[in-house]
């Protein structure tokens, strides 16, 4: 059952419209899509910002394809080490040899060796950690002004009087 809005096409759907999956850098993943077609043809699939291997590179599609179960395997490589690829699957679509039309999914690809962690991701970040001496920064300027508008206010009493 596909639960996400596919990537539309003339002639053509996939979805989910986006992916995340990990990959083990001495293994493979898989990632599951649903192909909907009017035509009868093949869906040429390559990788685009992810320097991996995926297979299938060629799938047949028939005009009777609704929400068909597509898997393509994502095959890691140690030499890349331990890191996110943000990139995208695309699926061209042939029909007598040419290419009719195509449509790119979004891929987050968690690429792992066993013995590396992940870097730290940069940018896009949702949340803001300040470090210990900020905090003591920021008491110390606050704990001034309450210091200075309280003696102000101290002298102007003691004029008035």
């Amino acid at each position: 059952m596909l639960l996400a809005t596919p990537v539309l096409a003339a002639g053509f759907a996939i979805g989910p419209p986006e992916i995340e999956l990990e990959v083990p850098a001495n293994g493979s993943a898989v990632a599951t899509f649903y192909v909907t077609s009017d035509f009868d043809g093949e869906l040429q699939v390559s990788l685009e910002d992810i320097p991996l291997r995926v297979e299938p590179t060629t799938i047949p599609i028939t005009k009777s394809d609704d929400n068909r179960e597509v898997q393509l395997t994502f095959y890691g490589n140690e030499s890349l080490g331990s890191q996110v690829f943000d990139g995208k699957v695309r699926f061209l679509a042939l029909t007598g040899g040419n290419v009719a039309t195509g449509v790119k999914v979004k891929a987050t690809v968690n690429h792992i060796v066993a013995s590396q962690p992940l870097p730290p991701q940069t940018g896009g970040g949702e949340s803001f950690a300040m470090p210990l001496w900020g905090w003591i920064v920021i008491g110390i300027v606050v704990l001034a002004v309450v210091v200075f508008a309280v003696s102000r206010q101290l002298h102007i009493e003691v004029r008035r009087r």
